[in-house]
């Protein structure tokens, strides 16, 4: 399958009378899901971690910071849920205090902590994998486990010598290359790029992404998450947002909350809206009004992705241990691909993508339409001309709210577009378009997988992508 997403102009030849607008998830209504109130946390619960669903058996599994209660430092909690809503910590057989078994699952003085459960790995024992600062230099260190309980090192730690100060990101891409987002050292808040092809060899980290001439002086990035979507990498980049009167040379006073980012390359990050919130600070007294941290990779579910984190009510410096619990879990909600729309008012609105092709003749608008609007799509060859059969006169009107709209003409049959370079022209009013995709219904439906347009003559994209 291939989409076009709207993240930014790229796809796009002519635009007219469309605006852009990002869509942040919507936070799961009530109570956190999750408080910092046992006490082998010592009222810790940070997301340098990770939430993800098992594909094997649909169970959802978090792994997040706490405090070792037997004073060892930094420990990873375990948590497990049938539902993704209701969620327990049982004694996990692997770390005890005072005698009773905990939900610790690994005590070694993790920071930064990223988990991925690798579909692709054929070992068993390597099914899981973590990534991790470890102490005392809190150095990156790689560990592997069967379960995602019972951990192992994956050969000689650390594997990068740069301190995790903040979250790792990790990912497998692809082409089967594992990824790993980091600080390129201690203090330096920004993100840099470290690579390997058997998780235990990797790259020197590269910076990706730093602060733009329009922050404010006192944005730093914290770190970064990252996951593959199609032929992007996205992630939530954590801001930083420091105290103007903090002169500490690590300014450790702020508050934290992401913004959403994306690549096609893995090297030129760009943020999709600079300065908007993807999951917002709660209002003063809410138990989500200082920090925000999201789990390092999203949950795909069939209409639905959930974007899990952990928020504190106090400010980054004044995390106390102890106490009334300051951290919770919750989690906030998107539509499949409703990152960032293109808008249609009153005025029709009118785009020109540029020449791209499609292995499958169905074609598919992932859009909102108000009473009253419409979207119609023409199909035009590669000099902007109609399709004979697919032209505006031809196509059929989409209205309503649906992910996958289906593309029709009363003259003209898809399958005839079958691997045919094509451009699209939409009309639109009174709506908001997300993305639109080329590919069957049950692609359609696994909208986390799919390639984006190379922009080169068919032939040569097929050569690049190993097609046909």
């Amino acid at each position: 399958m291939i989409k076009l997403m709207f993240l930014d102009y790229r796809d796009l030849e002519v635009v007219t009378a469309f605006t852009r607008q990002a869509h942040p998830p919507i936070k799961h209504a009530g109570d956190p899901l999750l408080r910092s109130d046992l006490p082998t946390e010592d009222n810790l619960m940070s997301m340098f971690g990770t939430v993800i669903r098992r594909p094997t058996d649909g169970l959802w599994q978090y792994w997040y910071k706490c405090f070792n209660p037997n004073e060892k430092g930094p420990a990873l909690g375990y948590a497990q849920s049938r539902d993704g809503v209701k969620w327990e910590r049982p004694g996990m057989g692997v770390v005890s205090f005072k005698g009773q078994d905990t939900h610790i699952v690994f005590d070694a003085g993790p920071h930064g902590t990223a988990v991925i459960y690798d579909e692709q790995e054929t070992r068993p024992a390597w099914r899981y994998k973590m990534v991790h600062g470890s102490n005392p230099t809190k150095r990156i260190s790689a560990h592997r486990s069967p379960d995602g309980i019972h951990w192992t090192a994956a050969g000689e730690n650390p594997v990068v010598c740069a301190t995790a100060g903040g979250p790792l990101g990790l990912m497998r891409a692809q082409d089967g290359r594992y990824v790993m987002y980091i600080r390129p050292c201690k203090g330096d808040r920004r993100v840099a790029r470290a690579e390997s092809w058997d998780f235990i060899h990797w790259t020197e980290p590269v910076v990706v992404i730093d602060q733009d001439p329009i922050d404010p002086v006192q944005v730093q990035f914290y770190g970064m998450d990252a996951w593959p979507y199609g032929g992007y990498e996205m992630g939530l980049l954590w801001i930083y947002d420091t105290d103007a009167d903090d002169l500490a040379f690590h300014k450790p006073r702020g508050r934290m909350f992401p913004e959403l980012a994306y690549t096609r390359s893995g090297y030129a990050w760009h943020r999709a809206s600079v300065g908007t919130r993807w999951i917002d600070l709660g209002a003063p007294g809410t138990w989500d009004h200082a920090q925000i941290h999201p789990s390092s990779l999203p949950v795909y579910l069939d209409d639905e992705v959930r974007w899990y984190y952990t928020a504190c009510s106090v400010p980054h410096e004044f995390v106390a241990r102890g106490g009334e619990p300051t951290w919770a879990f919750g989690y906030a909600s998107s539509r499949p691909d409703r990152y960032i729309s293109l808008n249609a008012g009153q005025q029709e609105a009118q785009l020109l993508t540029r020449p791209f092709w499609s292995e499958v003749g169905e074609f598919f608008a992932n859009a909102q339409i108000d009473r009253g609007g419409y979207v119609k799509v023409e199909v035009t060859d590669t000099a902007g001309a109609a399709v004979e059969g697919f032209s505006l006169a031809d196509a059929q009107t989409l209205q309503g709210d649906d992910l996958r709209h289906r593309l029709a003409w009363s003259k003209g049959k898809p399958a005839a577009l079958a691997n045919k370079q094509i451009r699209l022209r939409i009309r639109a009013k009174n709506a908001k378009l997300f993305s639109l995709a080329g590919g069957t219904e049950a692609q359609a439906k696994q909208y986390w997988r799919f390639r984006i347009p190379h922009f080169m003559p068919m032939d040569e994209e097929k050569a690049l992508v190993g097609i046909g």
